[in-house]
C-alpha cells in the first residue's frame, strides 16, 4: 500500500476519537460564530440605548464560556489521545518487527539510526496526526465563517475572499520542498543518535585512550550538520506565516476601506461591520492553520516513509511454510558438507562435516577468522548455510521453527550480556515463570548464590545497565545460571573465562563444568589448555577442517594443533616467568627443565 493509505490505517483505528474531536471542534466554531452575532447585538443595542438588550447579551456571552470551555477541553483531549495511541501503535509495530529481523539486518543498520526512527520519525507522524483535527476544524470554520460573512454583506464578503487563491498558490510553492528537507534533517538526527549511542556504549575505551576531545568534535560535526538541515527546513516553514500575514493584511485593508464606505453610506451598520471583522479574524486564523497543514503534512510523510522503510524490510530468515516443532531433543548435531558465505560473497566455511554426540564436548580451535563463530551461529540458525545442511536430531534446522530450535539451545558468550533490572530477572530471562527455588538452585550450581546473598536486596538487587554493578566474573556466573535454568540439551560456549582473573576463572570454570554435564556442548576455545578433556577437537583454518580428534591424538600427530598448543604454552610460561622474576632459578627456567 502507499504510505498515505498505510498511515490512514492507523488513523482509522482511532476514528471515534477524531470524530469526537471534530464534533467538539464544530461546537467551538459554532460558539465563535454565535459570539459574532452577540457582538453585533451589543453594538446595535448600545447605539440605540437599549440597556435591557445589553444585559441580555452580557449574560449570554458569559454563559457561552461554559460549553465553549467543555468543547475546547474535549477537542484537545481527544486529539492528544488519538495521536498518542497512534504513536504507541507505530512504536509497538516497529519494535516487534525489529525482533523478527535477522542478525544480518542489525549488522547493516546502526542502532542509533534505528533509535532515531523510533523517536524522531514517530514524533513527526504524531505531530502530523494531530493536524488531522485541524484539517477538519479549520475548513469548518472557514466555510461557516464565509457563509456568515455573505449573510452579513455579500459585497464585503467577496472583497475578503478574493485574496484566497493567491494565498494558496504562494503557500504551495513555499512548502513544495518540505518533505525532502525533512528527510535530510531526519537522516542527520539519526547520525547524531548513532554517534551518541556508540560513544556512550564505549565510554571506557574513549577515556582509556584519552579521546574525549576527539569524540566531542565528532559529535559537534554531526550536530552542526543536523542544525544546518534544521535551519533550512525552519526557513521554509517560517516563510509561510509572514506570507499569509501579508496577504491577510491586504485583505483586512480592503475590508476596512470597503466596509467603512458601506457604513458611512448607511448600507450596513457598525454592528454588522464589527461582527464581520470578528468573523474575518477567525476565518483568517483558520486559513493560516490550513496553510501550516501543508508544511505539517510533508513533514509527517517524511517520517512515514522512513518508518515504513523499516517495516518493509523482510527478514532474511523465516520459518518454512511446512516447518515443524522440535519438541524433544537428544542432542545429536550434524554438519553435513556445510558451506557458508556472507552477502559479500566471500566463502567463510567450505565442506564442513562433523558430528556432535549427545552429552559430548566438541571444541573448535583455530586462528582468528577461521570460521569458529560462524559454525556456532548456524546451529541456532542465526544465519542459514549456503550449502549443505545442519541437522539437529536428524532434522534440518531450516525445516523446524526457529523458536522451537532455539528453545533447546543455550549460549554463554565471551562478552556477557545482562539487562538492567534485578539479578532474578536476568537469571530467569529464558524462563520468566521459574520459581524462586529454581532460580536459587541455578545460581548455586553456577557458583553465584554466595555473592548474590551478600547484596542487601539479594536476588532483587538492581544491577544497572548491562550489569554495571557486578564484576566480570559475577556477570559471567549470572549468565551461566541463566543457561542452567533454561536447561538446554545443546550448549554453545564462547570461551567464557578468557578475560577473567584466576580466582574468577576458577569459579566460572567450575560452574561451566556443572553446566556442560550431560549436554551436547560446542566450545569455541581461545585458551587451548581448557579443552584438554574435550571428546573431540576440531581445528579450523581458512574455513576448512584441517584436523580433528582427541587432545592426545592431535598432540601425537604433531600437526597444526600441536604447534598452536605448544606456542600458546610457551607464551603462558614466559608470562608466568616474567611475573615471578627475582634471583635464582626463574619460572621460565623451571618450565624449560
Amino acid at each position: 500500500m502507499g504510505s498515505r493509505k498505510r498511515l490512514t490505517a492507523y488513523l482509522a483505528t482511532n476514528k471515534w476519537r477524531f470524530i469526537g474531536g471534530a464534533f467538539f471542534s464544530a461546537g467551538v466554531a459554532g460558539i465563535n460564530l454565535y459570539t459574532a452575532s452577540l457582538l453585533k447585538r451589543f453594538l446595535d443595542a448600545t447605539m440605540f440605548s437599549s440597556w435591557h438588550e445589553v444585559c441580555i447579551v452580557a449574560i449570554l456571552f458569559a454563559a457561552l464560556q461554559i460549553p465553549k470551555g467543555l468543547a475546547s477541553f474535549g477537542q484537545h483531549y481527544l486529539l492528544a489521545s488519538a495521536t498518542n495511541h497512534i504513536a504507541a501503535a507505530i512504536r509497538d509495530d516497529v519494535y516487534s518487527h525489529l525482533h523478527r529481523m535477522s542478525l544480518n539486518f542489525f549488522e547493516r543498520n546502526k542502532i542509533g539510526h534505528l533509535m532515531s526512527r523510533m523517536t524522531n520519525d514517530v514524533g513527526l507522524i504524531q505531530n502530523g496526526s494531530g493536524a488531522v483535527l485541524d484539517a477538519v476544524a479549520a475548513p469548518m470554520m472557514v466555510i461557516g465563517g464565509i457563509s456568515y460573512m455573505f449573510k452579513i454583506n455579500w459585497i464585503l464578503a467577496l472583497v475578503a475572499v478574493v485574496f484566497a487563491p493567491g494565498m494558496s498558490i504562494v503557500i504551495s510553492r513555499i512548502t513544495r520542498r518540505m518533505r525532502k528537507l525533512t528527510m535530510t534533517l531526519q537522516f542527520r538526527l539519526a547520525d547524531v543518535a548513532a554517534v551518541l549511542e556508540e560513544t556512550l556504549a564505549g565510554i571506557r575505551i574513549v577515556k582509556s585512550f584519552g579521546m574525549e576531545k576527539h569524540e566531542v568534535r565528532r559529535f559537534a560535526d554531526q550536530n552542526r550538520a543536523s542544525l544546518m538541515a534544521a535551519l533550512k527546513g525552519a526557513r521554509r516553514s517560517a516563510a509561510v506565516t509572514p506570507v499569509t500575514e501579508f496577504v491577510g493584511a491586504l485583505a483586512v485593508c480592503a475590508v476596512v476601506l470597503v466596509g467603512g464606505y458601506l457604513v458611512v453610506e448607511k448600507m450596513m451598520t457598525l454592528g454588522d461591520l464589527t461582527a464581520f471583522a470578528f468573523i474575518s479574524f477567525h476565518v483568517a486564523s483558520s486559513a493560516k492553520a490550513i496553510g501550516r497543514l501543508n508544511v505539517t503534512y510533508h513533514q509527517a510523510m517524511a517520517g512515514v516513509e522512513r518508518i515504513f522503510e523499516i517495516l518493509d524490510e523482510q527478514p532474511d530468515l523465516s520459518d518454512a511454510p511446512d516447518a515443524i516443532e522440535l519438541d524433544e531433543v537428544e542432542g545429536w548435531v550434524e554438519f553435513r558438507d556445510v558451506s557458508f558465505s556472507y552477502q559479500t560473497g566471500e566463502e567463510v566455511l567450505s565442506g564442513i562435516s562433523f558430528t556432535m554426540e549427545p552429552g559430548k564436548v566438541v571444541a573448535l580451535v583455530g586462528p582468528s577468522g577461521a570460521g569458529k563463530s560462524t559454525i556456532a551461529n548456524v546451529i541456532p540458525r542465526f544465519y542459514d548455510v549456503t550449502g549443505g545442511a545442519v541437522l539437529v536430531d536428524g532434522s534440518d534446522v531450516r525445516k523446524v521453527t526457529a523458536s522451537s530450535l532455539r528453545r533447546h539451545i543455550g549460549i554463554v558468550p565471551q562478552e556477557t550480556v545482562l539487562f538492567s533490572g534485578t539479578i532474578r530477572d536476568n537469571i530467569a530471562y529464558g524462563r520468566p515463570d521459574a520459581t524462586d527455588q529454581e532460580i536459587e538452585e541455578a545460581a548455586r550450581a553456577a557458583n553465584a548464590h554466595d555473592f548474590i546473598a551478600q547484596f542487601e536486596q539479594g536476588y532483587n538487587t538492581i544491577i544497572g545497565e548491562r550489569g554495571v554493578r557486578l564484576s566480570g566474573g559475577e556477570r559471567q556466573r549470572v549468565s551461566i545460571a541463566r543457561a542452567i535454568l533454561k536447561d538446554p540439551r545443546i550448549l554453545i560456549l564462547d570461551e567464557a573465562t578468557s578475560s577473567l582473573d584466576s580466582t574468577s576463572e576458577r569459579l566460572v570454570q567450575e560452574a561451566l563444568e556443572v553446566l556442560m554435564r550431560g549436554r551436547t556442548t560446542l566450545v569455541i576455545a581461545h585458551r587451548l589448555s581448557t579443552i584438554t578433556s574435550a571428546h573431540k577437537i576440531i581445528v579450523l583454518a581458512g574455513g576448512k577442517i584441517v584436523e580433528q580428534g582427541s587432545f592426545d591424538e592431535l598432540m601425537e600427530r604433531e600437526g597444526m594443533f600441536a604447534r598452536l598448543y605448544r606456542a600458546q604454552f610457551d607464551v603462558q610460561a614466559f608470562a608466568s616467568a616474567a611475573g615471578a622474576g627475582g634471583p635464582g632459578e626463574t619460572s621460565l627456567e623451571k618450565s624449560q627443565d
